[in-house]
């Protein structure tokens, strides 16, 4: 390898590197502290279904938005983070290869009512099961992958 090739081939691995841990802030929550970052993997984009079939939903954007729809309630605008490991990467618990889960940080917006009062954090689980082409939120909220 050249040694411009190499060197350009560093500053761009430092580029990245560097730019993906700027966004990443922490959050107490439950006497825990949690690094966490609105870069959210695309794998876990989208609107998970209820049974994969309706409500309640829980939907996750791009921008770090989203939806959470409790049983037998209207969705409740939410503020989503990823759990960050300490290289600045989206933590994820691996089973397999085709099988691991992530952890959102997530807050609550407006229109919840006392379980879910507006600016309370939570945790919830996204779990990838490749082999069986799913996503999963709360072991029942499905989204196809």
């Amino acid at each position: 390898m050249k040694p411009f090739s190499l060197l350009a081939l560093i500053l761009l691995a430092t580029a990245s590197h560097t730019s993906a841990a700027a966004d990443i802030e922490t959050i107490e929550l439950m006497g825990d502290s949690y690094a966490v970052s609105k870069t959210l993997p695309e794998e876990i984009l989208g609107l998970y279904k209820y049974e994969d079939k309706g409500d309640p939903i829980v939907q996750i954007n791009a921008d770090g938005t989203g939806l959470f729809q409790p049983h037998g309630m209207p969705a409740i605008p939410i503020k989503i983070w990823i759990h960050m490991d300490e290289s600045g990467v989206p933590h994820r618990q691996v089973g397999t290869e085709l099988r691991y889960r992530y952890t959102l940080l997530i807050q609550y917006g407006e229109g919840g009512d006392g379980n879910y009062p507006a600016g309370k954090y939570d945790l919830i689980d996204v779990t990838m099961l490749k082999d069986d082409g799913r996503a999963v939120v709360l072991g029942e909220r499905i989204r196809s992958l």
